[in-house]
């Protein structure tokens, strides 16, 4: 149940997993004890479900039970334990906490290059994951260098189409565009796209998700059609497959009404806006700060 669980993951079926996930861990947890190795590894797998279908909370909920009974059994630089503590700082940075995020990647990043040395791919994707953050916090120098070291171990050791190549590929991507050079990002997001939508299917949420990147680098060298018309297949299918409120589909939808707008469609990017804040409302409640992309952008359309 367990391995179907994880090949559902993969195809993109996260309301699959999640119920074969749940059910998963909750006997586990009677049959075998709350901290059996197995139980920690189905309470992760279902961790990692919840953080892509967008609840944080719960997929920090349970990333921290299961970090502190690794590191309590098995021991603080046990490769289960370290998989745990970066599980974790994904989902810190997820959240917006970058500081705690940086200082868990730092810890994982050395004791796996120490461990296990530095082209394990396990320190590859720590070095991977702390650049992400390095960019977050705006030290894209850094994050450059660190993703060109990546992607091209990655590249050598597990070919150029290898899930993880392209992650790191889509990475070094997202940072040529943060620094400006947006033909080097366009270059990669293609190669990205092609791959992906050949290798996991056109809606596949990384499929997607690169779509989005290759639209966002479209718009800012000034092709307007060519992104517009890559958003909305990504909107259409991430509303189809997420739901409307899924942090994801509200991204996809700003970024939609942020083209219509520059088209001088306002009455269109007016009613993405409105609907995005709507969607935002509905899935993290009345907070201002968390919804004030959506409701800044509706108030200068106005």
């Amino acid at each position: 149940m367990n391995n179907l669980a994880q090949t559902l993951y993969a195809q993109g079926d996260l309301a699959g997993a999640y119920e074969l996930q749940e059910r998963v861990v909750e006997a586990m947890a009677r049959l075998q004890g709350k901290v059996h190795p197995d139980t920690l590894t189905s309470m992760n797998n279902l961790a990692q479900t919840l953080k892509a279908k967008g609840d944080l909370a719960r997929a920090h909920e349970l990333e921290e039970q299961v970090l502190e009974a690794r590191g309590r059994l098995q021991g603080k630089e046990h490769p289960d334990t370290l998989t745990s503590m970066n599980n974790l700082a994904q989902t810190f940075k997820a959240q917006g906490d970058l500081p705690r995020a940086h200082e868990l990647q730092e810890q994982v990043l050395e004791a796996r290059t120490r461990l296990q040395g530095k082209e394990h791919p396990d320190t590859l994707a720590s070095m991977n994951n702390l650049a992400q953050t390095l960019k977050a916090q705006g030290d894209l120098p850094r994050a450059h260098e660190l993703q060109k070291q990546v992607l091209e171990a990655m590249a050598r050791l597990l070919g150029k189409e290898h899930p993880n190549t392209l992650t790191s590929m889509n990475n070094l991507a997202q940072t040529l565009y943060a620094q400006g050079d947006l033909a080097g990002a366009r270059k990669l997001q293609e190669q990205v796209l092609e791959a992906r939508a050949r290798l996991l299917g056109k809606e596949h949420p990384n499929t997607l998700m690169s779509m989005n990147n290759l639209a966002q680098t479209l718009y800012a060298q000034g092709d307007l059609a060519g992104a517009r018309k890559l958003q909305e297949q990504v909107l259409e299918a991430m509303t189809r497959l997420l739901g409307k409120e899924h942090p994801n589909t509200v991204t996809s939808m700003l970024n939609l009404a942020k083209m219509l707008q520059a088209e001088g469609d306002l009455i269109g990017a007016e009613r993405l806006y409105r609907l995005a804040l709507e969607g935002r409302k509905r899935a993290v409640g009345a907070d201002p700060q968390t919804r004030s992309p959506s409701l800044n952008n509706l108030v200068s359309d106005a």
